[in-house]
């Protein structure tokens, strides 16, 4: 038996397994990614100690909030997540290949769930008739392939690809929901935090995104842990719980600004970090197909209007 069948028939055992890895290892609870795949809890939790016996390691910690991946988890994730999402993506592409013309958008957690899905209505609407799907990741630039269409990440000035358009500069404030804020009266500069429950991201990949120690640094402070800090894989969850009055956390103008507007959140301090870092947008494809153009251009202008915040 040739070594590539014998992949075939190792990979057949385990792509169930595998699918549900990275649907948990991306939610960071059981619960979520059982509900995504339809499935219950306890057959989920089957298929990934199917998983782990079989290749002999310990993929996920458990912890009182969800699961966490371990060193081992992290390196399969790198390893499997783009391209189990690229062949999932293909595949749908394949059977849907006679219908309406599909676009595929590869982005970052946060900017699906802060940007792109509240205006997920009015995109479709203008864009129309169009299939369009989100490809969710911690790095959107390495989904890239023909399955996808369209790039959003955020990236170094001096790491831009030829054809990205920069959608927005990143601008950093810490936020805080009003009633925290009330809780603690008189916060006049960033060195005022350290004491204060900071909220974070922590993520399995090295993200390119501000942190709470390059954030103090850009205004000279030291980042000293101080009484507490709560870590989250999902800055969606990071966002809720600052609403939630649980601490401070760091917020991206122009991801935001809905909840600014509204008073959902409020700055702790005047300041604002800034980078050389922006979010980008790309279309991969060298010929973009027309429905790929359509959604390009409405994203990019709708990025680019001066929002009430920013005005």
């Amino acid at each position: 038996m040739s070594d590539i069948s014998q992949d075939y028939i190792f990979l057949s055992r385990h792509a169930a397994g595998l699918c549900a890895f990275v649907l948990v290892a991306r939610h960071g609870q059981l619960s979520a990614a059982a509900r995504e795949l339809r499935i219950s809890q306890p057959g989920l939790s089957q298929r990934l100690k199917s998983l782990e016996e079989s290749l002999d390691v310990t993929l996920f910690e458990r912890t009182w909030r969800g699961v966490r991946l371990t060193a081992e988890g992290a390196d399969l994730l790198a390893a499997v997540d783009p391209l189990i999402g690229n062949l999932a993506a293909d595949f749908r592409r394949f059977a849907h290949r006679n219908r309406t013309p599909s676009v595929l958008v590869s982005v970052d957690f946060a900017f699906a769930s802060l940007w792109l899905l509240p205006r997920l209505a009015r995109l479709r609407e203008a864009v129309r008739p169009v299939d369009l799907s989100m490809l969710t990741s911690q790095q959107p630039e390495l989904a890239g392939g023909l399955s996808v269409d369209l790039t959003v990440r955020m990236a170094e000035a001096g790491d831009i690809e030829a054809g990205e358009t920069k959608l927005m500069d990143e601008r950093v404030s810490a936020v805080c929901s009003p009633d925290f804020l009330a809780r603690h009266p008189g916060l006049s500069e960033p060195a005022d935090l350290v004491g204060l429950s900071l909220l974070s991201l922590q993520t399995p990949v090295t993200s390119h995104w501000h942190d709470w120690e390059s954030w103090f640094a850009h205004f000279g402070v030291t980042d000293r842990p101080g009484r507490e800090r709560t870590h989250f894989t999902s800055y969606d969850i990071v966002v809720r719980a600052a609403q939630a009055g649980l601490g401070v956390a760091l917020g991206w103008h122009g991801l935001i600004d809905d909840m600014l507007a509204r008073g959902d959140l409020v700055p702790a301090l005047p300041h604002v970090a800034t980078s050389n870092r922006g979010y980008y947008i790309q279309a991969i494809q060298d010929a973009p197909s027309a429905a790929a153009r359509r959604v390009h251009d409405w994203i990019l202008g709708e990025a680019l209007q001066p929002s009430e915040e920013g005005a």
